[in-house]
């Protein structure tokens, strides 16, 4: 999966080279945020993003996709994390493991991206645009933490327990690759968009203790990967004066 990213990535990057500036801008949003996995994770957490970004057009070329097509990048500045738990058996009873993750990432995204003119609106004389765009990113871990504690309510006195928090990303991958997918519309200079955004990249690999339950004797591994549903408001310069 990864190297068809990479693949991706490359394929958008060349494409640059025939594309010209059509637009920046910038937008805000926040959403639902988690790790994605089937056996510790259990809410997640409110996730951020913070974009200011460049759109590239093909508006020179003579193919009807000139005025629908163009190429999206930028930086963003997200949040991500989310909350586990685990229960243990044993002599231990009842033991929980539990904590959360909380982290913050630069992201570099490389989106290609199509608009459409909607039906015009009754007394609106400017156009409404709805837009979608898909494609990679590259996402780097700035700061977070990582909090993390084990207490066995009817044994408190034993030695596994534990309580301690680390920096994130001495604990988890600090590199990310990403797909994102979200749709939206365009009124003048205005944007709404939702889009969902998904981590390729493992952050953590563990044995499932949970697996000792079933007693088929053997040790699963489980790992997790960011994920987020990220609702966003925006503006975007200049505004589409000839469209």
């Amino acid at each position: 999966m990864n190297k068809k990213v990479f693949i991706i990535l490359f394929t958008l990057t060349a494409m640059f080279a025939n594309a010209q500036f059509k637009d920046f801008g910038f937008r805000a949003g926040a959403g639902w945020a988690n790790i994605s996995d089937d056996i510790l994770m259990r809410k997640g957490v409110t996730g951020y993003n913070f974009s200011a970004y460049i759109n590239y057009g093909f508006g020179q070329t003579e193919s009807y996709l000139r005025n629908t097509f163009y190429l999206q990048t930028g930086v963003s500045l997200i949040h991500r994390g989310g909350y586990f738990a685990q229960h243990y058996s044993g002599y231990t009873l009842g033991a929980i493991r539990e904590g959360f993750f909380d982290m913050w990432y630069a992201q570099v995204p490389i989106l290609a991206s199509f608009q459409f003119e909607l039906p015009r609106i009754p007394y609106v004389n400017d156009p409404l645009y709805l837009h979608a765009y898909i494609g990679p990113a590259v996402s780097v871990g700035l700061w977070g933490d990582v909090r993390e504690r084990k207490v066995a309510p009817t044994y408190p006195q034993a030695t596994e327990n534990y309580d301690h928090e680390n920096k994130a990303f001495d604990v988890i991958s600090r590199l990310d690759v990403n797909g994102i997918f979200g749709i939206g519309v365009h009124w003048r200079g205005f944007t709404f968009d939702f889009f969902y955004d998904h981590g390729f990249m493992v952050l953590y690999d563990e044995i499932d203790v949970l697996s000792q339950m079933e007693n088929t004797g053997e040790r699963k591994s489980f790992s997790g990967n960011n994920q987020a549903f990220i609702f966003a408001l925006g503006y975007k310069l200049p505004i589409y004066k000839n469209e």
